[in-house]
């Protein structure tokens, strides 16, 4: 059994992929990094430079966009790549061997993680439950000449916590409840860099150069680069920065200026009160324990972490202190994380069967009921329906890559209601969310899509055409309950009757 070289990083985030010691020969430890793509606050960084320092070898932190993933876009593209550039200056500063490859045509990164592997005496990457870094991980576990770890940056409890797949956000927040202390009390090191004791560069006389040149002889043309790559460039560059910097920037002015509203205010288009950080929580440029710890730290004076105690899944009471500090945790931890606890235990977590039971009945009971309106998918994707709010909320998805959380809620339910039938409107609300979205692709994209169709749900009464017993919303009592003036007149037109 491979021993743990850092006492402070919980059993349960590690996850042996392969058996055996570290390789005798291997002249480095391997970071593969691939989604939680930071330097600070990382448990699987902590682990590799543990390791680094008890073999007195030198760390090399392995970085790699490729382009032959599903809905590759520039969007997608323009964000990774600022932040390879922050990390690869960063990287440089410090001394520390890091190679970013980026990929300037499909297949041409076949064979790499190999030949890093191959000279590695062990391989230390991201668990991650969903997407294309589930099936890498899967690949290297199949192919890795050396042992091949992954380690859970990805919330606060750890993914191996959990026995099975949380059926609703209480089942989860009671696990939640019972491990928060714990866990919050170890977490990932601020620096772990600092503690890094060889740092030479184990590529500084790579044959493998010549095949795979380093990425920084893009880093003076990124637009350039990016228009050349065989991706899809319909889907335009945001203004949002994909670098740490930029998150930690959001972070601050959430924390200072909306954090204290959040909880009465956070429903409401006009009020803008949400966080904005899941686009760095999902390319992991932002760690959610120092989201969490950020927050904490704005509670009352004489609050104190000591004295929390499990309130039975409840929603309250358990944080005490301020009530919008609460809302705001249980957003960010339980609903964050409920989604990836699923999909670690859910091989099929992006399939309609993967529904409750009840659900999968109901909708398949109402499948043929006759829709009044039914939209073809280009129709939506282009916001052509007769419903303005719906409109300004695919419009603020295609123009800024999120959708406000409240009306993202709603989008899907139309979705339901305007397909030719349940299974197709999952099809549709994956593909739009997962094409637009800067922070699709992601547990928590298909928490929101899935509880649309009854995940994390319950059955409701009374049973309605279509919808059956799944949760019903409609764009007539929104408009009522939500301050949605100026986000209509920003993405739309203000709706007449609805």
């Amino acid at each position: 059994m491979l021993p743990m070289p850092h006492a402070t990083i919980n059993s349960f985030r590690v996850f042996r992929q392969t058996p055996g010691d570290p390789a005798p020969n291997g002249r480095y430890v391997l970071y593969w990094m691939q989604i939680n793509r930071r330097l600070s606050y990382n448990y699987a960084l902590d682990y590799a430079v543990a390791w680094a320092n008890k073999l007195g070898l030198p760390l090399l932190i392995y970085e790699a966009l490729g382009v032959q993933n599903r809905w590759g876009s520039d969007r997608f593209y323009h964000f990774m790549m600022e932040g390879v550039m922050e990390t690869a200056a960063e990287c440089k500063a410090r001394g520390v061997a890091y190679f970013p490859y980026l990929e300037p045509e499909a297949g041409a990164s076949k064979g790499l993680i190999d030949a890093l592997a191959s000279d590695a005496a062990l391989v230390i990457s991201d668990e991650y439950p969903v997407y294309i870094i589930k099936s890498l991980n899967r690949y290297l576990r199949a192919k890795s000449p050396v042992p091949f770890i992954t380690v859970d940056s990805n919330g606060i409890i750890p993914l191996g916590v959990t026995e099975k797949a949380p059926y609703s956000a209480y089942t989860f927040r009671r696990v939640m409840q019972r491990h928060f202390v714990e866990a919050y009390s170890l977490p990932p090191k601020e620096d772990p860099l600092a503690e890094l004791v060889n740092r030479a560069d184990p590529l500084a006389d790579w044959d493998g150069h010549a095949r795979w040149p380093r990425g920084e002889r893009f880093f003076g043309d990124p637009d350039g680069f990016v228009a050349s790559l065989p991706i899809d460039h319909s889907v335009g560059k945001l203004a949002l920065k994909g670098t740490r910097a930029a998150g930690l920037e959001v972070m601050r002015t959430f924390i200072d200026r909306k954090l204290m509203a959040y909880g009465t205010d956070r429903s409401h288009p006009d009020l803008e009160t949400a966080s904005g950080l899941s686009p760095w929580l999902h390319f992991g440029k932002v760690s959610e324990y120092e989201v969490v710890k950020a927050a904490l730290e704005r509670q009352p004076k004489g609050w104190s972490i000591d004295a929390m105690r499990p309130v039975a899944g409840q929603r309250e009471g358990f944080f005490g202190g301020e009530a919008s500090i609460e809302s705001f945790m249980d957003e960010v931890i339980t609903w964050r994380e409920v989604g990836f606890h699923y999909c670690h235990h859910t091989p099929n977590y992006d399939k309609f069967e993967s529904l409750p039971d009840w659900a999968i009945a109901t909708l398949e009971e109402h499948a043929k009921d006759m829709r009044p309106i039914v939209y073809t998918y280009e129709q939506l994707e282009n916001s052509q329906t007769h419903d303005p709010v719906w409109n300004a909320a695919q419009r603020q998805l295609r123009e800024e890559g999120i959708i406000q959380n409240y009306l993202r809620m709603l989008w899907g339910k139309k979705i339901l209601e305007w397909s030719p039938d349940p299974r197709t409107a999952l099809d549709w609300m994956i593909e739009l969310n997962n094409k637009w979205a800067i922070d699709g692709r992601d547990p928590n994209s298909y928490s929101g899509i899935f509880w649309c169709l009854g995940r994390f749900d319950r059955p409701w009464a009374p049973q309605r055409p279509i919808f059956g017993q799944i949760r019903y919303m409609s764009t007539d009592s929104t408009v009522k309950k939500l301050k949605l003036k100026q986000y209509l007149k920003r993405y739309g037109s203000q709706p007449t009757l609805l």
